[in-house]
């Protein structure tokens, strides 16, 4: 299939914001929607070209064409795995400086995480209220060093990185997505963490961080630049995604039954009431595995296998947000 992007609609200023356009984001719903969506950016007066993926990573090759093309604003359309796709893309290409290209996203998906913590909408006339009002915020950007495909690999994120259970609720996303049978909306996060549970064995970890080393079995851990994951979950409740810093949550082993007990806290972001669930600052953090590679997901989506090494780099990206998120002292 060629990689050539689909256009859709070409606006007369090249100066003008780039969509790029999953089809398939909320399993299909996103894409049945776009044309509506469209129709009435257009009549907010919104000037954008259109381009559309058609492929598993064709929105990272698309985001790389369009810095070739001198796009300078670019426009995720999707979930929060098309975010993670684009961020791929702009940090993958040889163009331009990362910096140097503005981000926005419009929401599309099932989780929209992001989007959530950036107070950003998802209907036309207030998307494009957010978008003219300007208000850019300078993002953390994270760096994973695992294996993909038997290789040595980077991928980036913006949101939250983890490993343990919540790799493997990744995993059993991807595999849910494949099947007819799948349903939508926000109870899906709660299907998969529940269905996946008591097949998990808590595997035995050793963390490298700030001169600490330690080994321990550890149910599952996060690796947080913002505060929300799976459709509105918050395990990083204090998370600051400007200061370079990751927010790093262990939930430690613990029976299941207390997963299902606690699991209306970690909805309500007091999961820190649990004394085996733990949380400390680091700007660099090496995961690895005791008995064999494990499963690493960054922003909800499987990107390979550990041992895996994470870093910070501060403020590496632009985006258009709707709201800057209040402050949070970290209390450990």
């Amino acid at each position: 299939m060629s990689i050539a992007p689909a256009l859709l609609y070409l606006s007369p200023m090249k100066d003008c914001w780039l969509f790029i356009v999953n089809p398939v984001s909320a399993d299909g719903k996103g894409g049945a929607k776009w044309n509506s969506i469209h129709e009435e950016l257009l009549k907010e007066g919104f000037a954008h070209d259109v381009w559309t993926s058609d492929y598993n990573g064709h929105i990272e090759e698309l985001v790389r064409q369009a810095c070739e093309q001198g796009y300078r604003k670019i426009t995720s359309y999707g979930g929060d795995g098309s975010l993670n796709a684009a961020v791929n893309g702009l940090m993958t290409q040889n163009t331009c400086k990362p910096d140097d290209v503005l981000l926005s996203h419009y929401p599309s998906g099932t989780g929209n995480d992001w989007t959530r913590f950036f107070k950003i909408p998802d209907t036309p006339k207030k998307w494009v209220a957010t978008i003219n009002k300007g208000l850019e915020f300078k993002h953390d950007l994270g760096v994973i060093d695992l294996t993909k495909d038997g290789k040595a690999a980077k991928h980036y994120f913006v949101n939250i990185a983890g490993v343990a259970y919540e790799s493997q609720c990744a995993v059993l996303i991807n595999e849910a997505r494949k099947s007819s049978n799948l349903f939508q909306g926000k109870l899906f996060y709660d299907y998969i963490v529940l269905k996946g549970l008591f097949s998990f064995q808590v595997p035995e970890l050793t963390l490298k961080y700030n001169d600490v080393v330690r080994t321990e079995k550890i149910f599952n851990l996060c690796v947080a630049i913002c505060r929300h994951n799976g459709g509105g979950m918050l395990p990083a409740p204090y998370a600051d995604p400007a200061d370079g810093i990751f927010d790093v949550t262990v939930f430690e082993n613990m029976p299941k039954y207390m997963v299902l007990k606690d699991y209306p806290k970690l909805r309500a972001g007091t999961i820190f009431k649990n004394p085996k669930i733990k949380a400390f600052r680091t700007d660099k953090i090496e995961i690895s595995r005791t008995d064999k590679p494990d499963y690493i997901e960054a922003d909800g989506e499987f990107v390979g296998m550990g041992p895996a090494t994470f870093t910070s780099q501060q403020q590496a990206l632009r985006f258009i947000i709707g709201e800057v998120p209040e402050a949070k002292e970290f209390p450990f």
